[in-house]
């Protein structure tokens, strides 16, 4: 191996490199952008108002429900209790693992092991996501949401009853 193969070897290494901090660069930059536009997207119709400074979260006075009915199918009227309760994402599995609804793709793997997890008594997964039991039917249906923020126990409680109406008119 000669000296100039020596730099092409070296160059080929630096444009791996910079390439590589280039997409880390942008995947920042857009997940900043993400978080500063989150607030505008949700608006001021009711839902979570959060003091950044503090990580707390508190019930605006409009808690109203939602109602099911509104919305065109189940996955819809999820994405609407979503943006009211400012969730990254909110899935619904049954006890034994099944999918029955989610706002993010591929959440089959997330339904079955979140699922496992709340029947063995975990209340939250490994990556920060909270599980609930709701009852429908005699049965425990699994939520698996993931907060942007804190839920005040008020808010968690109004979240249970809209996602139990959107259980009964969809399911």
């Amino acid at each position: 191996m000669d000296s100039t193969d020596i730099i092409k070897l070296l160059l080929c290494t630096l444009t791996v490199i910079a390439a590589v901090g280039f997409a880390g660069t942008i995947y920042h930059l857009r997940e900043i952008c993400r978080a500063l536009t989150k607030p505008e997207a949700g608006g001021s119709s009711g839902g979570m108002e959060t003091h950044r400074g503090t990580g707390l979260a508190r019930s605006t006075p409009s808690l109203e429900e939602i109602d099911p009915r509104n919305a065109g199918n189940l996955e819809e009227c999820l994405g609407t209790i979503t943006e009211k309760y400012g969730l990254a994402s909110f899935t619904l599995a049954t006890a034994d693992g099944l999918l029955i609804g989610s706002t993010k793709a591929g959440a089959e793997d997330e339904a079955a092991r979140c699922s496992y997890l709340y029947t063995q008594g975990k209340l939250q997964d490994e990556t920060g996501a909270e599980l609930l039991g709701i009852p429908h039917h005699g049965e425990v249906v699994i939520g698996i949401i993931r907060p942007s923020d804190p839920l005040s126990a008020e808010l968690a409680s109004a979240l249970e009853r809209d996602t139990r109406n959107a259980l009964q008119h969809w399911v």
